[in-house]
Parts: structure tokens; sequence; C-alpha cells
């Protein structure tokens, strides 16, 4: 188990967390198959939702504790329903994961009090206000996975299956700083897992819930980039990686055997054509300009926006008041690469568009309202949780492959940018376990109101 040290006598990451963070892959004897991660249907509504302080509104019995390489049995598990409903594998797949997450944050926040957390050497350049958030804020990530996890086991009993257990796990850090190192390992492969599994998921119901926990991964490991003092936002698209590569990640930490059976499909399993595309009279071409407008609109507000303020004006914001140099100095880059993304995704929704033959949509006139530096990272916030919904809402109706894999990478991007806003504006930037989806309608309208030609 993890040993109890302060960052003021070892500084230094342990060779685990090392791996974990660079995603460097130990060899080992486990032969992994070929399944997708994703989480869903009626049992995930016990996510949705959160009080002001961002917590999930159900509370969630923890499970137990994970670690380093793990032995994978090749013995297929008897399933019930396994042979006759193809998301249980998946399902269960992305279950290994959330009990992973749950135990880091269960035994980690029992290993380190809240002081300790807050004087983390990686914290140094952080004044007090970012300091004070992250005990709290880890809480909620941990609610969050327990509530994934309960979610997760409800929705494979419901199809008939039997939900895979906790593991034995070492996670191998010994300061507060390597716990936060790894907590950001683990996010961000989180997100490439979803992003990995969910186009193979069936149920359209289980898909959308699964990209409404893909996001919140992703607002998860925004932070704990941001407290790591690495960019919230490394990428315009998100990555997404195969089963193979997440198991092997995961496999540094799980001691225990994992049934490599549980978790896949089988080669005699029939799996149905994937029917994602709703009989709403909406083409891919349709969804993909309904994207482009409102990638417009972000591209023109970070645009104008960052021309009309000054660094000093954006760092000296009053919303930020409450905050230090250390943050308030990473604000104007952070916005200026948020912008840079928002024009690439502009770019490639446009040639997208172009290649399947149809006509993109032209940046439209906007006001957006912001008179200061506060007004301006308001709507900010307000535009990229609505880019999160729209996205949650639109991509499970795409049809081509290709296309809904790219979606999916934008979507948890903008979910990145959300909560990095959202702490900007002294806000939880992971209010619920499970982000909403909003209807074109919904998001059109939102959106009407910026728009004025």
């Amino acid at each position: 188990m993890a040993r109890k040290n302060t960052d003021t006598h070892r500084p230094e990451q342990h060779p685990t967390t090392q791996r974990a963070a660079s995603g460097i892959r130990p060899t080992s004897r486990r032969k992994l198959l070929s399944a997708m991660a994703v989480v869903g249907g009626t049992a995930l509504a016990g996510c949705m939702g959160g009080d002001s302080g961002g917590s999930a509104t159900t509370t969630e019995e923890p499970t137990e504790t994970p670690t380093m390489t793990p032995e994978m049995t090749d013995e297929p598990t008897e399933t019930p329903m396994a042979e006759t409903n193809p998301d249980v594998p998946i399902l269960n797949y992305a279950l290994t994961l959330e009990h992973l997450e749950n135990a880091f944050y269960r035994d980690g926040l029992k290993t380190f009090s809240d002081d300790e957390l807050m004087g983390a050497n990686v914290l140094s350049k952080f004044g007090e206000a970012v300091r004070m958030d992250v005990p709290e804020y880890l809480k909620v990530v941990g609610e969050h996975e327990a509530a994934h996890v309960k979610a997760l086991t409800q929705t494979v009993e419901q199809l008939g299956g039997t939900p895979v257990e906790e593991a034995e796990y070492d996670f191998g850090y010994e300061t507060p700083t390597e716990f936060l190192a790894t907590g950001m390992a683990l996010e961000n492969t989180g997100v490439a897992a979803y992003a990995g599994a969910a186009p193979s998921v069936v149920d359209t119901d289980i898909l959308a819930a699964a990209a409404g926990i893909h996001s919140v991964e992703a607002r998860h490991a925004s932070f704990l980039n941001l407290v790591n003092d690495e960019s919230p936002f490394p990428k315009a698209v998100d990555e997404a990686k195969s089963v193979e590569e997440i198991l092997e990640i995961a496999g540094q930490f799980i001691t225990s055997d994992v049934d490599a059976g549980a978790i896949t499909r089988s080669d005699e399993m029939e799996v149905p054509k994937l029917g994602r595309k709703k009989d709403d009279g909406t083409t891919d071409v349709d969804i993909l300009n309904y994207a482009l407008t409102l990638e417009h609109l972000e591209n023109a507000f970070y645009r104008d926006g960052l021309a009309e303020f000054s660094e000093d004006e954006l760092m000296n914001a009053k919303v930020l008041a409450d905050y230090d140099d250390g943050l308030k100095m990473k604000v104007p880059g952070h916005l200026e690469m948020v912008g840079e993304h928002e024009a690439a995704h502009v770019k490639a929704l446009t040639q997208t568009v172009e290649q399947l033959g149809g006509t993109p949509v032209e940046e439209a006139e906007y006001d957006f309202g912001y008179e200061t530096a506060s007004d301006y990272l308001g709507v900010a916030k307000a535009l990229e949780n609505t880019g999160v919904a729209a996205y949650a809402g639109a991509a499970p109706s795409v049809a081509n492959d290709d296309i809904f894999a790219a979606a999916l990478g934008i979507h948890s991007v903008e979910a990145r940018h959300a909560a990095f806003l959202n702490e900007l504006n002294v806000e939880s930037p992971f209010p619920m376990g499970v982000d909403e989806a909003k209807s074109m309608e919904e998001v059109t309208e939102i959106a009407g109101q910026f728009i004025v030609e």
C-alpha cells in the first residue's frame, strides 16, 4: 500500500508514478483482447445532477484498492447474458477502470490529510485559493467515480450480466505530489479509454450516458492537469486508446488477477449492426454544420475578445480577485490556446462538410454582450459548457464512424475548456457526475442569444 510521507521529505516521484504519468508501459504476460468501454442506460441516471459544491446527488458506497502489473487470465467468464448482450463486456471494461479510479481516490484521501494535500510541493506555484480547492475537489471526483461504479454495476445486472469486482492495487505514491500526478495520469487515461470504446456500443441509451461520463473524465483531467502545472487541454482533439493500450497502462497498478473474458466480446458473440442514427430527418452534414455553427461562434468569441482585452486586463479581472499570480498569469496563455482549438475545430469541420459534398455554414455576426474582462470570462464559461452539452446531444446521432470518433475527441476537449473556465469563475469544474446533453433545438436557442445576423 502507499506510504504516507510529506512532499518536504520526498519531492521526487516514485518510479511507478513516473511510468503512469509518462504512459510508459511495462512488459507483462497479459493477453488483452478487443472490447470497448462505456457506461449506460437507466442505472446511470443515478449519477446525474449535483449540488452547489459539485458533488453527485447520490451517495455511493466506496469499493476497493488498485496497483502495478496484473495477471490476466485467459479463461472467459460465463456471465449469464454475456453471449446475448454485446454491451455487457464493454460495460465491464468501463467498470474495471472505474473500480480502479474509485479505489485510488477512496484510499488516497484516507492516506493524506487536507493540509498535506494543500501543502503538496507541486502546488507551491499557486496561492491559497487554488490550494484550498484541491482537497474538496478531489473528494468530489472520488464521489463521481463511486457513482460511476454503482451505475455501471447496476446496468450490467439489468442486462443480465455479472459485474466485474474490484481488484487489488498498488498505486506506488508516497507523497501528495505523487498522488496528484497519478490522479492526473488516471484521469487522462480514462478520457482516452471512453473515446476508444464508445464507438462499439450498441445500445444508443448506453452510448449517450457514456458520452456524459467521457466529458466528466475530461473535466477531472483538466483540473488535475492544471494543479500539476500542465496544460488543462494539451490537444485540440483528444486521442482515443484501444483496450489493449488502456489495460497496459492500468496494469501498472493492478496486482491481482483480472478475468479477461469478462471484459471481452467473444468471437462467437453476435453483435447487431450499430444503429446510432436517429430517425429525425438529419444527415451527418446537417449535424456537422450544426457543430460548425457553434464552433464559428466560439472562434469569433476568442478571436475578438483576445484582441480587445490585454493580458493585464485579463489577469486583473475582478472575478479572479481571490486568486494569486500563480493562476492569473496562466489565464491569457490558456485562453489563447482555447481560441486556437476553436479555430482548428472550424477548419476541420469545414473541410469535412466539403468532403461529404455539403456546403459549410459561414460565420455569422455576433454580440456577446461583455463589457469587462470579468464579463468576458463569464460568457466564455457559458459557451464552453453549452458546447459540451451540444456535442453530447448530437454526436450519438452521427452515422459515420470516423466522424463520430472525431466528435468524441472534440467533445472532451470542450469539457476540458469548460472545467478551466468554471474554475476561473469560482465554480466547480465538474458540477455533475454525468454531463447532461442538450438537443439541437435547445442549443440553437442558447446560441441565438449571441447571433445578431
